[in-house]
């Protein structure tokens, strides 16, 4: 049978233009959701004017989507963000078909040079919060497992500042179910009003 020929069930899919169909309505209100949940997050700014600075202040949200992260389609907002080769500050948000939804702050650079003494004494309130911590060394992975991502409660307070010297970059989540898709504006607000809280950005 040639490599190409399609499986009873493959067929299936290929002929369900019901799901196509299915499939395009939810890409439209993927993005509609993460245009609310930046409107959100632009309302705190607003209202809260956190000491960001201009460089991250000035970029406006940004809303992207692909198909095969993980062989998965994926959609998600960086905002606010600050991507250059100098430096990495963000809070991306993302649907992941299949698996969830995150909200990630991403630092590298020099804010995560700026902030890295605030992270390290930080670790009672990423416990309290019940953070997952990035320990992998690809800053762009987003998969919930133990090779990846620890639960900030699983670190003594002896071993997180020189665990966060070291770190070259450092990324920290929280992860909802895809069941909890209409609350993710709210939980971005919530997740948004930590990384303010942490890191110490209240005017």
């Amino acid at each position: 049978m040639p490599h190409f020929s399609l499986t009873e069930r493959e067929f299936r899919y290929l002929a369900d233009t019901d799901f196509l169909r299915t499939k395009v309505e939810i890409y439209q209100k993927t993005d509609q959701l993460l245009s609310v949940t930046q409107e959100r997050l632009q309302d705190y700014i607003n209202r809260q004017n956190p000491a960001f600075g201009l460089e991250v202040l000035t970029r406006g949200g940004k809303i992207s989507r692909g198909e095969n992260y993980r062989q998965l389609p994926y959609h998600v907002l960086d905002y606010p963000r600050r991507f250059t080769a100098a430096d990495v500050f963000a809070l991306r948000t993302m649907v992941w078909w299949g698996n969830h939804l995150s909200l990630t702050l991403h630092l590298a650079g020099n804010s995560l040079a700026t902030y890295r003494p605030e992270l390290q004494s930080g670790l009672g309130q990423l416990q309290q919060w019940n953070w997952q911590v990035c320990v992998g060394t690809d800053p762009w992975q987003y998969v919930r497992d133990n090779t990846y991502y620890r639960s900030a409660q699983s670190w003594m307070q002896n071993d997180w500042p020189e665990w966060v010297e070291r770190r070259e970059f450092c990324k920290f989540s929280v992860f909802l179910s895809l069941s909890q898709w209409d609350q993710l504006p709210e939980e971005a607000v919530i997740f948004l009003d930590r990384i303010v809280t942490i890191l110490e950005l209240s005017r």
